[in-house]
């Protein structure tokens, strides 16, 4: 009981963490990257590039509990829907929902790099879709595991060992939980200043692209999606159900036996928004040369 509690914190609760440390450790940049911007006072006063406050942290933090909440209480009728798939194709598409808002959290911060200071619109997109990022991770992961504690206490488990085994696993998994999370923001801020943003961004994309995974995953275990045949495995070197394989699949989206489907979902996931933020940079670096030479 205690070790599959721990287990399966760690692998819903995790995620919840490391977007909480992804999102902090972009902030933190952003705010070093305004503050080596030369720009004049006026707008150092009224755009503060801090697209966090704790306020709007704290209150999506609440709301997505009371959708947790009420996602548990429907949970059981949502499983019904669709020859008892519909809870596989509801998740999926939350899973797409997070993939999207971090795509478009990345474009606005690849065309806001020049402009951190100088559009407030910007900062302001920023915080929503920041905001939208961390709500929809809290709820889908969180129900997930509010999930587990559910179909525990159906079971005919003594309810008192049930009970201790659920809080112990769930003190023991949040200290692992927010160890991994320091020390993955201290990780990222020590970055060199003018790789820091970029490299910061990349991995949010990532972390998109491994939600994007699992939401793909879903829709192949109910058969909505044919899987094909595995490509390789790399079982033998690092296991998806290790510690290690658990902080890969949730960081990078590491999948140890992938099919052709899969493999190029996962590429085109990563290759489609970079080639969009090189597009929107270019055209940027063109608009201004244009603007500088009819001066």
């Amino acid at each position: 009981m205690l070790i599959n509690t721990v287990l399966v914190f760690l692998q819903n609760i995790l995620p919840i963490f490391v977007v909480f440390s992804l999102l902090f450790a972009q902030q933190g940049a952003r705010v070093q990257l305004s503050n080596q911007t030369s720009t004049p006072l006026r707008y150092q006063k009224n755009n503060k590039p801090t697209y966090l406050p704790v306020l709007k942290l704290v209150k999506t933090t609440i709301v997505g509990l009371i959708i947790v909440g009420l996602f548990s209480h429907y949970m059981p009728g949502l499983s019904q829907l669709f020859d008892g798939t519909g809870l596989d194709i509801f998740f999926s598409i939350l899973f797409s929902f997070i993939y999207i808002f971090i795509v478009i959290s990345f474009l606005l911060n690849r065309a806001s790099v020049h402009k951190l200071n100088k559009n407030q619109i910007f900062n302001q997109m920023q915080t929503y879709m920041s905001l939208g990022i961390l709500l929809l991770v809290l709820c889908v992961h969180g129900s997930y595991f509010s999930l587990y504690v559910m179909s525990l206490t159906i079971s005919n488990a003594v309810i008192d060992t049930l009970y201790s085994g659920i809080v112990i696993g769930v003190i023991i998994g949040t200290g692992i939980c927010l160890s991994i999370a320091i020390l993955l923001y201290f990780i990222l801020i020590t970055f060199d200043k003018k790789l820091k943003g970029k490299v910061i961004c990349y991995f949010l994309l990532l972390f998109g692209v491994a939600q994007l995974m699992q939401g793909l995953q879903l829709l192949e275990q109910v058969d909505i999606i044919s899987s094909n045949v595995h490509l390789w495995s790399t079982s033998y070197l690092i296991a998806e159900d290790s510690e290690l394989g658990y902080f890969l699949t949730i960081l990078f989206g590491y999948e140890a036996t992938p099919s052709a489907m899969e493999l190029i979902v996962y590429l085109a996931a990563i290759i489609v928004p970079i080639l969009i933020a090189k597009l929107i940079t270019y055209k940027q670096n063109s608009t201004a040369s244009l603007m500088e030479g009819t001066y």
